[in-house]
């Protein structure tokens, strides 16, 4: 049975246990664990109290279960205090919030959130009755065969399932008259100002952002359902964790199908917009969000566990940035109408209904021993008869595929030797292999790949073990935690990377994620030379571009195929040839470190000085840094190692310098020492000292010293260098500030605790009256303008956490 059929099943029970809240003893309620994946902290779980569990007069002010979130993703504290509060006040019902602090059999858990339970007090506050139809959702939208997903709660459930197959039915028509039919069932005002709060919020993980988190209350007074949020932990953030949402608007979310359908009528846009104004305009005054932040820091911060005060600093302050640039960046997005979006939310993904709790093998089994790793336990289950090949009964899958997920190589090699088919599939298709891939069990998987496992064994969705190696962390994760596995991010996605490049060497082939269709560039990019020879073979022009004007050399460059790179420039590619970004097909191996790949081009001619219309050279490319290289590999679907990517850009920058490549350094100019200082160049700049350079001269264009360009650059052991050759950590550039407000402009925390622990005055103050704590609060528009004008790359994430971190070494310091 799947949870389109009925909701997830709650994984905890209650257990009987006392509270004391505020000095009144409640001897005898029920007490149990809380919580969906994101949440789950086996030593600081979330709770719920249940006052009437036993004792069935038990309450406190007419409240009878009491929600503890642990806050595990409001690091902040914020995002469900004031969250709540902000979709309460714009007229969206919500629950109300307060903070605990809560002690367990003696010891301190620190500060928890408590969150009104969604239950009839709120309703008859809300609407003013309580008999209407309540429904609460984890995951399930309106999709066609899900109304039995949702979580029947209050009233009439017959009633309110007709009405939810309704409107499933409407979701599911043309687009002709759908928002009146819509209307018909849903209170379009009110869904109007829920679905902007969570836009504006950026609440990734509620019914526009995730199809998540969310209840819904089929009101009797108007026979419509209006919307509830929950599970406010994740507002305040502008990006998604779990999805690449990073060429998403800003000012809008559209993953759940009510909003999605709205979206795609002029009308609605238009709605949407005027609601998000009015919105913006009576409740998002910044200076009053900032202030009630402060407040809460001041309340909250005596009660917190050892540790946990940096973290929530550095969390905080991540949130005060989004309050302070939110209304301009939403602002200039819509200044001409909200944007386009058309595509189409995914399906929600099926999973068995009954293991919310996790999976977990029948007991004693030859599945459970698999999983668990224990051999004498395989072995056994094998002497009584047992088929090695049989399924386990909830998941469909063999022991060799639960081996393979459970990472037990030793296993997987002794089910193979006696017999196990490698090959074998489970319910949707899927082989050993391809769970080894999905969690970068690369052990497991070379085993497999040795023992004849088919390395382009199709799903019944026709995913191959190598397009499983490309899952999103969301997802992985997800699974994980029905597994009850604990993954490490940079492991599993270091094994993805080695399986891949295993798979290919096996001729794998790639579900290249490049332009539609049969083409060289596809070909190019899935490293299929013989596909590629075809196509030239059939007159296609070896420098023809694709819809991103990308020749098949770029593509061969990307993805690190210097056979088809070596064989195009042999059938006359131009080596030189220009994206529509400028760059050339060394650009593209440099970015990604591929060093092979641009040994052979520089070999075969390409321009080591060749710029962008950005004017960089390829050796600014070796010096991308790795937030944006994540970011374009994950667009590309290419697994990338960091550790190689680092050791690949270094080298090619080695050999590019061997060619006589000039560094692509925006530095003022004819300041030498100032662009050495910039450029990390402490060979050089020694050489300027010993000509006796002033260690604290100022370039003449930007007024600044060496320090500074060393600071501005992230440059942290020049710095330290600087420092030893007596720079003077204060001194001042043309503007009044230090080498420390560069710092902190642009995030470079090992920069700033460093200039800090040699002396640098943290609340030095520019011309301006600025302090480098002021310089953290600069709105992101100002930095990218100011970066752009130096000629920076500038990871948006990286700087605002950076300032983060600052921001709390400077409180410690002593910083106003």
């Amino acid at each position: 049975e799947s949870r389109q059929h009925a909701p997830l099943d709650h994984p905890y029970t209650y257990v009987e246990a006392s509270v004391s809240i505020d000095g009144v003893e409640f001897p005898q309620v029920g007490i149990r664990k809380k919580g969906f994946l994101g949440s789950q902290n086996s030593t600081r779980p979330s709770l719920k109290i249940k006052l009437n569990h036993i004792d069935k007069e038990g309450q406190i002010d007419g409240l009878t279960n009491l929600t503890f979130n642990n806050n595990q993703q409001d690091v902040g504290l914020i995002s469900q205090f004031m969250g709540y509060g902000l979709f309460n006040a714009a007229g969206s019902p919500a629950p109300r919030c307060a903070y605990a602090k809560l002690t367990v059999n003696g010891q301190s858990l620190g500060v928890y959130t408590h969150v009104e339970r969604i239950h009839r007090p709120l309703l008859k506050r809300a609407f003013g009755n309580d008999n209407g139809v309540l429904y609460e959702s984890t995951a399930v939208d309106f999709n066609p065969d899900w109304a039995g997903g949702f979580e029947h709660k209050l009233g009439p459930d017959e009633v309110g399932r007709k009405k939810i197959q309704q409107l499933i039915d409407v979701l599911d028509s043309p687009d002709e008259g759908i928002e009146l039919a819509i209307g018909e069932l849903v209170d379009l005002d009110s869904f109007y100002t829920f679905w902007v709060v969570e836009g504006l919020l950026s609440f990734w993980d509620g019914y526009s952002g995730n199809r998540n988190n969310f209840f819904f209350y089929l009101n009797p007074e108007t026979d419509k359902f209006h919307f509830i949020p929950w599970g406010a932990d994740s507002l305040f953030e502008r990006y998604s964790p779990i999805r690449d949402d990073r060429r998403d608007p800003a000012s809008v979310k559209i993953q759940g199908l009510i909003a999605y359908r709205l979206y795609q009528l002029e009308s609605g846009r238009q709605r949407y917009e005027q609601t998000l104004r009015n919105i913006i305009e009576s409740h998002w005054d910044e200076a009053v969000l900032l202030a009630e932040t402060e407040r809460i820091e001041v309340l909250v911060e005596p009660f917190f566990n050892l540790g946990a005060g940096y973290r929530f600093a550095a969390s905080l302050e991540e949130r005060r940035q989004f309050i302070r640039q939110r209304r301009g960046e939403i602002i200039a997005e819509i200044v001409n109408g909200m944007p386009k979006w058309e595509t189409r939310p995914a399906d929600p993904a099926v999973m068995p209904s009954g293991e919310f709790d996790g999976f977990e093998p029948q007991a004693d089994s030859i599945w459970s021993a698999a999983a668990e790793g224990d051999l004498k336990a395989v072995k056994e289950h094998l002497a009584q008869g047992v088929d090695i090949n049989a399924k386990e009964d909830k998941l469909d899958i063999t022991a060799l595929s639960l081996a393979a997920l459970y990472d037990h190589a030793e296993i997987v090699a002794f089910l193979v030797q006696k017999g196990a088919d490698v090959n074998a599939r489970g319910d949707d298709g899927g082989t050993a292999l391809h769970a080894a891939a999905f969690l970068g069990q690369y052990e497991v998987a070379k085993l497999l790949v040795q023992k004849g496992a088919d390395v382009n064994a199709k799903k019944e969705d026709g995913e191959t073990p190598i397009s499983s190696t490309m899952a999103d962390w969301g997802t992985t994760e997800f699974i994980a935690g029905i597994l009850q596995l604990k993954l490490d991010r940079e492991k599993v996605e270091a094994g993805r990377a080695k399986i891949a490049k295993l798979l290919r060497q096996q001729g794998a082939q790639t579900d290249f994620a490049g332009p539609v269709g049969n083409d060289i560039w596809t070909a190019a990019g899935a490293g299929n030379i013989e596909a590629v020879k075809q196509h030239l073979a059939k007159g296609v022009d070896v420098d023809a571009k694709n819809k991103d004007e990308l020749t098949a050399l770029h593509v061969s460059a990307l993805y690190d195929h210097v056979e088809i790179a070596a064989f195009l420039i042999q059938k006359g590619a131009d080596v030189n040839a220009r994206g529509d970004d400028g760059a050339t097909a060394l650009h593209a191996a440099a970015f990604l470190g591929q060093y092979e790949v641009a040994k052979l081009l520089v070999q075969k001619g390409a321009d080591v000085n060749a710029r962008n219309n950005n004017g960089d050279t390829v050796v600014s490319f070796t010096m991308a840094d790795w937030g944006t290289i994540l970011f374009i590999a994950r667009l590309l679907q290419i697994q990338v190692d960091r550790e190689k990517v680092e050791a690949g850009k270094a080298k090619i920058a080695k050999l590019l310098r061997q060619q006589g490549a000039q560094t692509d350094f925006a530095g003022p100019v004819g300041n030498d020492i100032c662009k050495a200082a910039g450029a990390g160049d402490i060979e050089a700049v020694k050489q300027h000292l010993a000509k006796g350079m002033d260690i604290n001269t100022r370039d003449g264009k930007f007024g600044m010293h060496p320090l500074s360009w060393a600071a501005l650059h992230g440059q942290s052991q020049m710095v330290g260098f600087l420092i030893q050759q007596s720079a003077d950590v204060n001194a001042e550039q043309q503007d009044g500030s230090t080498a420390l407000h560069t710092a902190a402009f642009l995030g470079r925390y090992k920069t700033a605790e460093l200039l800090i622990q040699k002396g640098a005055d943290v609340n030095a103050r520019n011309d301006k009256g600025e302090t480098p704590m002021d310089s953290l609060k600069f709105d992101w528009g100002t930095t990218e303008f100011v970066a752009s004008l130096l000629q920076l790359k500038l990871d948006r994430e990286k700087v605002e956490t950076g300032r983060a971190q600052i921001a709390a070494i400077l409180r410690q310091h002593g910083a106003k």
